[in-house]
Formats: structure tokens, sequence, C-alpha cells
């Protein structure tokens, strides 16, 4: 009696070898897909890289967290900044006049330095030939609790862009 592998010795043979054969086309058409994994790959993670893709996306993942508490940080940041602008200086206006209407000229001088709430001060320097006086004055929300002379009066309007209309409440009655 004879066994089924010596009656068939030639498809005993050869299914192994097609198998092998058909392993080897398999194995191939893996090792190009794989290439073309690791070439997409370089192109993600630049050159020079020995980490796979998920690490790479890990520390992406990581730096854009940081990046998100950065710019956290300087919102706060340019809060505070907003916060410290709003009471610097931002209006101000220069006049030179002649107080004493002597020949000294326009020796006179009044500047208004407010913030973005029409507050601040108002300096006044009135000079003549034989004194000089220096008056500050202070200015909130655009009033003056003190009486404002008329350059002073208008040297504020100046600064917080008033050109025409009266400014009420500051310097008293208009025929002062």
């Amino acid at each position: 009696m004879s066994t089924f592998i010596e009656d068939n010795l030639t498809l005993a043979v050869l299914a192994p070898v097609a198998l092998a054969i058909l392993a080897i086309f398999f194995s191939g058409y893996l090792l190009l897909i794989i290439r073309r994994y690791r070439r997409d790959q370089k192109v993600i993670m630049g050159e020079g890289r020995e980490r796979d893709l998920i690490a790479h996306a890990r520390a992406v993942q990581t730096s854009v967290d940081g990046l998100a508490h950065d710019i956290g940080a300087l919102s706060a940041r340019l809060e505070d900044t907003r916060k410290r602008l709003d009471d610097c200086f931002t209006y101000r206006s220069v006049m030179r006049y002649d107080a004493y209407n002597d020949l000294s000229g326009m020796q006179s001088t009044s500047v208004a330095l407010l913030d973005v709430r029409f507050s601040g001060i108002i300096i006044s320097s009135i000079q003549s030939r034989d004194h000089a006086r220096i008056y500050v004055k202070e200015v909130r929300h655009g009033e003056s609790k003190e009486k404002l002379s008329p350059e002073e009066i208008e040297v504020l309007k100046e600064a917080m862009g008033i050109k025409s209309r009266k400014l009420a409440g500051v310097g008293g009655s208009e025929g002062d």
C-alpha cells in the first residue's frame, strides 16, 4: 500500500514551494507598504529622529499644551498691561500765551496731561518780567474742583479733543 505523498509526489513538492513563493511575494508587498509608511513618517517627523509616530504625537501634544498655557499667561499679562496703560497719561495738550499782556512775549505755558478717563493734571507756569508762578491743578473725569483760567480750560478742552463745545462744570461760569 502506498501513501498519499508517494502517489502525489509532484503535488506534495509543488504545494509547499507555491506557498513559499506566495509568502515571498506577500512579504515583498508588506515591505513596500512599510517603506511608504516610513517615508511618510519622515516627512511628518523630520529626518534624524529615532522615535515612532506615537512618541512624536505625544511630543507634539505636549508642545501644544505648553503653548496653550503660555497663551493664557500672555493674555493675563496683556490684561494687566492694559490696566496699567489706562492709568498712563494718554491725552496731552500744551498752550503758550502772554498771561500779563506785557512786553515779555508768550512766556507763560499751560500743559494738560490726562489718562483714558480724562483724569490727570494741568500744570501752568505764569511768567512775567519780575516773577514766575507755577500752578498744578487736579482733573478728575474732565472736571476740576479748582477754578481754571481761560487758558487752562482751553488746554483741557484740547487734550480731551473738545474743540467747539463748551466744557460743562469746569472753570466756573462763562462770564469769568
